[in-house]
């Protein structure tokens, strides 16, 4: 009987593999990108400290923050997602929101005037793009300024719970803590980085507000173009914006071009409709 058992238990008992593959696919898909994520934080450590700034070790430090990242970024939205019913969390977005949205207006303006040399009012279009654009900064701002205290609450509650662990279990939650809290200060670097002076994404959204400025704003006007190609924007009746495409970028600049009256000739009135009194229903009543 114990023999029979024993052989039973042995053919139930599955592969080692298998055992690994079930557990990881058990696993949420956040668990196992901060898992994997951590994995290559290592092994970039371990290339790094054996060449220093080799191409191998910058991949697996690009890939590890990615990965960091992107559980990150889940976790939170889920978490935000199963809290958006309460009033304080409907609050707290609407906030933020309005925040966002009037802090990018602000600066997609600043932006326009910077690429243009001109008013951004000139350019209603390009503005409303870059205002979207202009998120991308903005929400790196807020969140570097926003999310450092929380960083470091969650890394400190990490260490206090891993002091205090003892099953296996629970270290794995500790792990993952760990991991969650520095995946919120990758988060936090890749944001004042896109926030910082000399991120990439200002020169991206000058290019842009320039050339929709001329493609969108700008229209083609015979009567005020200096040169074939040349696009305008009517300012008022004197003055308008000539846009022209250069080498180094298009360019605005202020013109003076009177509006004129049109000689072209108007079309035969609709049938049935009285010419002989035209402004008849705008004159007062006749004196009797």
């Amino acid at each position: 009987m114990e023999t029979e058992e024993w052989q039973s238990a042995e053919s139930t008992k599955a592969p080692f593999g298998e055992r690994v593959t079930t557990w990881w696919l058990t696993r949420p898909w956040t668990v196992r990108l901060y898992l994997a994520g951590g994995s290559c934080m290592l092994v970039s450590i371990a290339l790094f400290l054996k060449t220093p700034n080799s191409p191998s070790s910058d991949v697996a430090t690009y890939a590890s923050c990615a990965l960091l990242a992107s559980a990150f970024l889940g976790d939170a939205y889920a978490w935000v997602v199963a809290r958006l019913t309460h009033p304080l969390m409907k609050l707290a977005t609407a906030v933020f929101g309005a925040i966002a949205l009037a802090t990018a207006t602000g600066v997609a303006r600043v932006v326009v005037n910077e690429a243009t040399g001109q008013q951004a009012s000139y350019f209603p279009t390009s503005s409303a793009l870059l205002s979207l654009l202009s998120l991308v900064p903005v929400i790196a701002a807020m969140t570097t300024i926003l999310g450092a205290i929380p960083a470091l609450l969650g890394m400190a509650w990490g260490f206090h719970k891993l002091s205090r662990s003892k099953a296996a279990g629970g270290q794995l939650n500790v792990i993952i803590t760990l991991i969650r809290g520095f995946s919120a200060f990758v988060i936090l670097l890749g944001a004042s980085t896109l926030s910082s002076s000399n991120s990439v994404i200002y020169p991206a959204m000058q290019w842009v507000a320039a050339h929709s400025a001329f493609f969108f704003d700008l229209q083609d006007d015979d009567a005020c173009v200096p040169l074939e190609g040349d696009r305008v924007s009517r300012i008022n009746d004197d003055l308008v914006v000539i846009g022209r495409l250069t080498d180094s970028g298009p360019q605005f600049v202020r013109r003076a071009c009177a509006l004129l009256p049109e000689t072209t000739p108007l079309r035969a009135q609709l049938p049935g409709r009285s010419s002989a009194a035209p402004n008849s229903a705008s004159r007062g009543p006749t004196a009797p």
